[in-house]
C-alpha cells in the first residue's frame, strides 16, 4: 500500500501514467500538509542527500498541551552534513516522547487506537535520525490507507542543486507533475521543468480546523495531534478534505 514497490521501478522509471511526484526532507512526525503532499503523489522522495539543518522540522515538532503548544525534539550529535548522516545523540529523548504523548493525549478519543504506533517505535534504540523519520513517516502513511511508494534520493543517480536536482529527481523517475511545496518558489526554475516535459503544480492549503483537546484550535501541529482526536479514519478524511488554491 504506502510501501516502496520496487517490481514496478527498472532502476529509472516508473512504469505509470500521468505520474506526479512530491520531494521533501525526511522530517519528524511531519505536520498535516506533509501527509497531503503523501496523499496527492504517486511517488513521494525523501530527499536525504541535503544538508541537515539543526532544530528544524527534522528533528523535531509541535504538539498541544494545556499550557499551548510545546517541542518534542531528537536530540541530534553534531550540525553538519546530509540528512542521511545525522546522528542521534542519545536515548533519552524516546522515553520522554512517549510520555509527553500519554500525558497529554491519554484521555484524547482515539488515543487507544493510535498508540501502539509509537509505543513500538520508541521501545526500539535509533541511531540515525533519517531512519527514525523515515519509519514514522511511512508508518503513519500505512495506518492512514495512502497509497504512495516511497524512494529516497540517495537511492538515485542524481548529482545536482536546487531546481536542477529537483527535475533530475523527477525526470529520474519519469514524472508528468511534480507536486510542490509554496517554500519552493524561490527557487523552482519553471523553464527547467518545462524543457523536461514536467508539469510544475503547487501546494497552497487553508489548514482545516477539527475538535481538539485544550481550548481554541492550533495549526500547524504534528499529525499526532489529529490522529489521537480524530482517529486514522478521521484524519484521512481531512486530508482528503482539503483543496488546493493559489
Amino acid at each position: 500500500m504506502s510501501t516502496f514497490d520496487e517490481e514496478s521501478y527498472d532502476g529509472r522509471r516508473y512504469h505509470t501514467d500521468d505520474l506526479t511526484v512530491a520531494i521533501h526532507q525526511p522530517n519528524y512526525l511531519p505536520w498535516l500538509g506533509y501527509f497531503h503532499k503523501i496523499h496527492r503523489s504517486d511517488v513521494f522522495v525523501f530527499l536525504d542527500t541535503v544538508e541537515y539543518t539543526s532544530n528544524s522540522w527534522i528533528n523535531r515538532n509541535k504538539i498541544k498541551t494545556p499550557d499551548g503548544w510545546t517541542w518534542l525534539t531528537v536530540p541530534v550529535r553534531g550540525s553538519s552534513g546530509p540528512i542521511a548522516d545525522a546522528e542521534i545523540a542519545d536515548d533519552g529523548w524516546r522515553n520522554s516522547h512517549e510520555k509527553s504523548l500519554q500525558q497529554n493525549y491519554g484521555k484524547a478519543a482515539y488515543f487507544d487506537d493510535v498508540i501502539d504506533l509509537f509505543e513500538q517505535t520508541y521501545a526500539q534504540s535509533w541511531e540515525s535520525l533519517c531512519e527514525l523519520n523515515i519509519h514514522l513517516v511511512r508508518s503513519l502513511a500505512d495506518r492512514l490507507g495512502l497509497e504512495c511508494r516511497f524512494v529516497r534520493s540517495s537511492d538515485l543517480d542524481v548529482d545536482a542543486t536546487r531546481s536542477e536536482r529537483i527535475v533530475g529527481l523527477c525526470d529520474e523517475l519519469g514524472a508528468d507533475r511534480y507536486f510542490s511545496g509554496t517554500g519552493a518558489r524561490s527557487y523552482n526554475d519553471r523553464t527547467q521543468f518545462e524543457a523536461a516535459g514536467i508539469a510544475l503544480e503547487y501546494q497552497s492549503i487553508d489548514h482545516p480546523q477539527y475538535e481538539q483537546r485544550f481550548g481554541d484550535f492550533v495549526p500547524n501541529l504534528s499529525i499526532v495531534d489529529a490522529l489521537m482526536n480524530l482517529g486514522a479514519d478521521g484524519t484521512y478524511d481531512l486530508l482528503h478534505s482539503i483543496t488546493d488554491h493559489e
